[in-house]
């Protein structure tokens, strides 16, 4: 009887899982190296992916019916591995920006495809005349400009980016920011900063950063959640907005009401278009609070107890990550009293995104690093922290690194596979370092756009996020590289099949009747 059910629950997930999508392309790709594979699309539909391996730069034009029209393999002058940074959609080309260093001196290195025919041409490198003693934190790409972003001693702000007229070419700009005030830990805005590009996946691990950075026209917003500020008790803390404005070479320093934390950080905010969402996780209570960027004005505000019921929920509350010996790593959290302390067990995180439709898709919820297996590490030592790349959909985010205490580093960033496995311990502590994906607890929510009220509907709600977690979960084997960006109002989720050496892109999109078809790996 047991075995029967099982065989009919399987059936009819696998049903839902061939009915919630079609696919959009399947390429082959002889790739040793599937972290290095980045995708972008156009507005036309054009997807243009990138991958380098074995001394090569590798480039595939897919057209809007995710047929191939290009692909090339291109000799790469140096053996060092481009890490792309950020892209751009031009009215011809996609354009991919990389960074090169050679001694003191930094270099931007772009390259292009075009976006009809698939042609490569590499355009030429632009040398950074950089003040002393500054610190790369990181570079990223909009529909405008590239940007590359420094600070200082003086934890100022050296932005670069190019011109309107001449892509291979960075105008510099100082941002002073005296009314920015100094955090307990040095650096500790800059650790774990994060470019929020429109294309960004919505989930748990890219909403937990605290130091995210938006870019609206000729203007940048930096939005820091929950940092302990010198001066300031450690209970109290607050979401700063710090703007750079471009044309007028001057900055805005902003703050939300303070929020009265028993653990840090226990909130985290996301901006999307001209509203901030901000959420506050503890273990007894839960608050979302919805405000005008421009004003700063609260618009809407939830708030729950322990023993409430978090009305807002459109899906059940997953938890991922936290498999065992008789845990399938993927469970569902139904226990009232379990809820609210699962959620609030690690960093808070929140994304917001829309499609087609008039409502605003939230994920809400917290990410856990793994622990370190052995907590006998000297945390004074000196360690190297050498450039860490944070994988988005346009590209590898980069955060530098530097000679400091390990002290310095808040624990929950030391604690992260994303950052620990590009760590450099040089007192031989590595045995020490954490294993596995972290926990990433959470649940999405669907809001109408205007009043910003939970949307009502009959059957299940239709959360585009959650279509593709559950098509991720059918798979038979985790992929060893996944993506997922925005295609219009679209979601792509691409994926790589290492024993068929392909990499296959699958398409979810509202009312869409997809087309049936057999689950890989």
């Amino acid at each position: 009887m047991r075995k029967l059910l099982f065989s009919l629950l399987f059936v009819g997930a696998f049903a839902t899982a061939a009915n919630a999508q079609k696919e959009f392309a399947n390429i082959e790709l002889p790739m040793n190296r599937a972290e290095d594979l980045v995708s972008v699309a156009d507005d036309n539909g054009n997807v243009a992916m990138y991958y380098y391996q074995g001394g090569d730069l590798n480039f595939v034009l897919l057209s809007p019916n995710g047929e191939k029209l290009a692909q090339h393999q291109i000799p790469y002058r140096y053996s060092k591995d481009p890490q792309i940074l950020g892209t751009r959609v031009t009215h011809d080309e996609f354009i991919f920006y990389s960074r090169y260093t050679n001694g003191r001196r930094e270099y931007v290195r772009p390259f292009a495809v075009n976006r009809r025919t698939g042609a490569f041409r590499s355009l030429q490198d632009v040398q950074l005349q950089l003040d002393r003693n500054v610190n790369f934190v990181g570079g990223f790409g909009d529909d405008e400009h590239f940007y590359m972003l420094y600070t200082d001693k003086d934890s100022n702000f050296h932005l670069y980016r190019d011109s309107d007229q001449q892509v291979a070419t960075m105008e510099h700009k100082l941002f002073k920011t005296d009314q920015l005030p100094r955090t307990r830990d040095r650096y500790a805005r800059e650790s774990g900063m994060i470019y929020v590009h429109p294309d960004l996946e919505r989930n748990v691990f890219t909403g937990h950063h605290r130091s995210k950075i938006y870019s609206r026209g000729d203007k940048l917003h930096m939005i820091f959640d929950a940092y302990e500020l010198r001066g300031k008790g450690g209970d109290a803390a607050t979401t700063e907005i710090l703007t750079l404005d471009w044309n007028t070479g001057q900055t805005n320093y902003r703050t939300l009401p303070a929020v009265e934390q028993r653990n840090s950080p226990s909130f985290n905010s996301f901006l999307y278009q001209d509203k901030l969402f901000r959420v506050n996780l503890e273990k007894d209570k839960f608050k979302l609070t919805a405000y005008d960027f421009n004003t700063l004005q609260p618009l809407k505000e939830y708030n729950y107890t322990d023993n409430e019921e978090i009305a807002i929920k459109s899906t059940p509350v997953h938890q991922r990550g936290s498999g065992g010996l008789f845990s399938s790593g993927d469970e569902i959290i139904e226990k009232q009293d379990k809820v609210m302390k699962s959620l609030a067990s690690g960093v808070p995180a929140i994304t917001v995104d829309t499609y087609s439709d008039s409502t605003l898709q939230l994920t809400i919820g917290s990410y856990k690093a793994p622990r370190e297996r052995n907590g006998n590490q000297d945390r004074s030592r000196m360690v190297r922290t050498p450039d860490r790349y944070v994988r988005t959909p346009r590209g590898l985010a980069l955060i530098p690194g530097r000679w400091t205490p390990a002290y310095n580093i808040p624990s929950y960033y030391l604690n992260s596979p994303y950052y620990s496995r590009y760590f450099y311990d040089p007192y031989g502590q590595s045995d020490g370092l954490p294993t596995g994906p972290g926990i990433s607890t959470y649940f999405h929510s669907m809001l109408d756009a205007n009043s910003l009220n939970k949307v009502e509907q009959e059957g299940e709600v239709d959360v585009l996020q959650e279509r593709v977690e559950q098509y991720e979960r059918n798979l038979k084997q985790e992929p060893e590289f996944q993506t997922v960006y925005r295609y219009g109002d679209k979601l792509h989720y691409g994926y790589y099949d290492r024993k068929a050496r392909t990499f296959r892109i699958v398409e979810f999109a509202h009312g869409q009747e997809p087309a049936q078809q057999e689950q890989q790996q």
